[in-house]
């Protein structure tokens, strides 16, 4: 015995549900610039209250140097481009599986553990730079 292949659906439902899951890959995709404008922001933001502080108050002693609060604010600003890259590069795995014709969904793991990864490392530094060096 052969085993028959189910028959390919297409009609309107089907056509449907891809349109819902391409409005979905959209909402994530805007969630995630988002997020990527916020972190990039935050590293601009490290930079620029460092640099009024030490011009508002030029006799205190820093805690930190002037290159330490520019790599943090510099690593801010990378691992939001970095993200963006990845949401860019996991938006467009998820529409490629749409337009399919058999739709199969292609794994994007590998992805959403470099995201994790470098959300919670961008957390530390967050709290790092929060805590010691402002």
């Amino acid at each position: 015995m052969s085993a028959a292949q189910p028959p390919k659906l297409f009609g309107p439902t089907n056509e449907l549900a891809k349109e819902r899951n391409r409005a979905a890959a959209e909402r994530t995709i805007n969630a995630w610039i988002g997020n990527c404008l916020s972190l990039i922001g935050f590293g601009v933001a490290i930079d620029q209250i460092a640099r009024s502080l030490r011009q508002r108050f030029p006799d205190v002693n820093p805690l930190t140097t002037e290159a330490a609060t520019h790599i943090t604010s510099q690593a801010f600003i990378g691992i939001g481009l970095l993200l963006l890259a990845i949401a860019l590069l996991q938006h467009r795995i998820a529409i490629k599986t749409i337009e399919q014709a058999d739709y199969l969904r292609l794994s994007v793991d590998n992805l959403n553990r470099i995201v994790v990864l470098a959300i919670l490392l961008s957390s530390c530094a967050g709290l790092f730079a929060v805590l010691f060096l402002l």
